[in-house]
């Protein structure tokens, strides 16, 4: 009887003990105080006195505005709005405290961007903010920890490695691999230098080098790494305007460069992102959680499946929230699909297991449905183009695999004198190729083109020579004594071709003898300008051809044939095969040829050519210089005696000069104009 009542006290206390533990764990704990200082150096301080031990929180940064959010799981708040709204610093601005389902959460509203680090003290958690850029010492952010727990993290946390790679639309990437998501880092724009602090972390000695990435071209020239201090520093160097944004997913970090002036069009190489820019700062946060944040401040409904799990670290920086989404999802993994004004998130091969069962339904119910038979008439395009586009004369699993216009049920009948096309399918699919013909149904548009031919002429001559002859005059028998008078030719004929001007002087006479010189001279001067001006119409990517001419007839004997006639052509040609592009310019394949008759050899007359072929890309009603050809000629000719000519003085008397000075030029204007219909 005593052991039993003394078993009885034993358990009873026992119980009571067991008791009292489990209404101790059940109670959350709570957050009896908040106060805030300044420490002096502009850093302030944030004390949280709890009614036990703290318990660590997450932290993260997001939005644009300097603000820091620290939730603390499984606490409640006796703190009263009032104590709170009078808590202002040197780098606080506002406090706000939430607290919901054994949650709270603490935002802090800061006036400029900071840095922080934690620690605790008994039943108190303090936080300090300093300023960034401040050279007060920092410790491992958001942590509360011993010696031995730093030293550990030190140890855990820096640089594995430093890349750098070319993006496909030219911008510089530099990929940093940490060694811990947790690395704190602090990234800044100083004037063309993008600046990477690791605090507190060194860069490791095989890592401390400059890279010359130049030859990549891209808006970066070197990327430094080295060490400050107790701090690993990454400078990117970057040349011209340039934006750079930063964004990191688990121990990646990337740094993506680019050119401001960049004029590609992104949307053919990436999507196109419009959502509102936004910064995230998450450490060993829940997947789910980041997409609510995400949907919270975008506004879109955003539904993740049962199987969307598990935590991710990233930090990105003025990124639009839908890039932002698309970065989460290639980090772990996973897809998403618009349907409606909801984004439906899932893993990946579960995305893709969805859509084939989507198709294999939808092929079903083709299958099921009774087809229906429909005329479809053309206006502009050909039916018999279309035949050969999607191949709409096979049918079946004859048609090609890859031409959806179609089901395997689908079949099309094509009548080629009224242009129309008679279609056989589901009213589903018959609905759709209307919609895709109307929208090649269309008039191709025309295009004027006008060429301006100008070939123009200076010549200029001048010649001068001189003519030496002899004359006797010899008396005759009869009854008038008369006198004849002949010339005998001296030899020395040195006159002009065309003789304009001439000058005879009698030199010497001897007897009946008279020695005679006459100087010749004559001068020419012209010029011609020939302008042709060929004009043609056409449609889009239609080649359109003019040509204006005659034809020059040549004399051929050949054997028992005898002879006979054949033409060439000399005529001015413009073949032309204009295409209208997107923007509003025109893209022209030219062949421009200008035949005339030139001097008459021995063989007949020769043919002068000048011909142009190109490609030219051309705005609407701008006039562009195709081509010219520009010729000089200039001839100094002399004929002279031998000896004579050569005497000092005396020997320009036995010299004929010719000097001729020709230039020809021909230029090639090209006018094109789009016809815009107008009714």
């Amino acid at each position: 009887m005593k052991y039993s009542r003394m078993y009885r006290l034993l358990m009873g206390v026992i119980l009571f003990s067991s008791s009292l533990s489990a209404v101790q764990l059940a109670q959350a704990l709570a957050i009896t105080s908040v106060t805030a200082t300044d420490q002096g150096n502009q850093n302030s301080e944030v004390r949280i006195v709890f009614d036990g031990a703290p318990i660590d929180p997450k932290a993260y940064q997001v939005g644009q505005t300097p603000k820091l959010i620290l939730d603390f799981p499984k606490t409640e708040l006796k703190v009263t709005a009032a104590q709170l709204a009078k808590l202002h610093t040197n780098q606080l601005d506002r406090v706000e405290l939430l607290s919901q389902n054994q949650q709270s959460r603490l935002s802090l509203d800061l006036k400029s961007n900071a840095q922080f680090s934690s620690r605790i003290e008994g039943s108190t958690y303090i936080l300090s903010v300093t300023p960034k850029g401040s050279s007060t010492p920092i410790t491992t952010p958001m942590q509360a920890t011993t010696p031995t727990q730093t030293l550990a993290k030190r140890l855990a946390q820096g640089v594995a490695n430093i890349g750098f790679q070319r993006s496909e639309k030219g911008d510089g990437q530099i990929v940093i691999d940490l060694l811990d998501g947790h690395t704190p880092i602090d990234i800044q724009q100083r004037s063309n230098y993008v600046v990477i602090r690791l605090i507190g972390n060194k860069i490791p000695t095989h890592l401390v080098q400059r890279m010359d990435v130049n030859d990549f071209a891209t808006p970066v020239s070197t990327v430094d790494s080295f060490n400050d201090g107790a701090n690993g520093i990454i400078e990117i160097k970057n040349t011209g305007n340039f934006d750079y944004k930063a964004y990191q997913a688990e121990k990646k970090l990337t740094i993506n460069v680019a050119r401001k002036d960049n004029t590609v069009d992104k949307s053919l190489n990436e999507p196109k992102y419009t959502g509102r820019k936004l910064s995230l700062d998450f450490q060993d946060i829940e997947i789910r959680r980041v997409l609510q944040v995400l949907s919270d401040f975008s506004g879109v409904n955003i539904i993740a499946a049962d199987n969307v799990q598990g935590n991710i670290t990233l930090r990105l920086k003025d990124v639009p929230s839908d890039q932002a989404l698309d970065l989460i999802l290639k980090a772990k993994n996973l897809s998403k699909k618009q349907i409606g004004q909801v984004v439906w998130v899932m893993p990946t091969v579960d995305m893709i297991k969805a859509d084939e069962d989507e198709a294999k339904l939808k092929s079903q119910q083709s299958r099921d449905v009774q087809l229906q038979t429909e005329f479809i008439q053309l206006n502009y395009i050909k039916v018999k183009d279309l035949e050969e586009i999607f191949d709409l004369k096979n049918k079946g699993q004859d048609r090609k695999e890859n031409n959806p216009l179609l089901t395997p049920r689908g079949s099309a009948v094509l009548d080629p004198r009224t242009n129309t096309i008679v279609l056989t399918d589901t009213p589903e699919k018959i609905k759709e190729v209307r919609k895709l013909f109307k929208q090649l149904d269309t008039a191709v548009r025309q295009v004027m083109v006008e060429a301006r031919i100008v070939r123009t002429e200076t010549n200029f001559s001048k010649e001068l020579g001189v003519n030496w002859s002899l004359s006797q005059q010899t008396s005759t028998s009869g009854w008038d004594n008369g006198k004849i008078t002949r010339s005998i030719s001296a030899g020395v004929d040195l006159g002009t071709t065309t003789n304009y001007g001439s000058l005879s002087l009698g030199l010497l006479r001897l007897g009946s003898n008279m020695l005679d010189l006459k100087l010749a001279a004559s001068q020419s001067d012209g010029q011609s300008e020939i302008l042709s001006t060929p004009k043609v119409m056409t449609g889009d990517n239609q080649e359109a051809t003019i040509r204006s001419g005659q034809k020059i007839p040549f004399a051929t004997t050949s054997g028992n044939n005898g002879t006979t006639v054949t033409f060439q052509d000399a005529v001015l040609e413009l073949k032309v095969t204009p295409g209208i592009t997107p923007d509003g310019k025109i893209q022209m394949k030219l062949n421009i040829s200008k035949d005339s008759l030139g001097v008459l050899t021995t063989a007949g007359y020769a043919i002068d050519t000048n011909e142009l072929k190109t490609n030219v890309l051309v705005s609407d009603g701008e006039t562009v210089v195709l081509g010219g050809l520009y010729e000089n000629t200039s001839i100094n000719q002399t004929n002279k005696v031998p000896l004579l000519g050569d005497l000092p003085g005396v020997g320009h008397l036995f010299k004929n000069n010719t000097k001729s000075d020709t230039k020809r030029e021909l230029l090639i204007f090209i006018t094109p104009r789009i016809i815009n219909d107008t009714f």
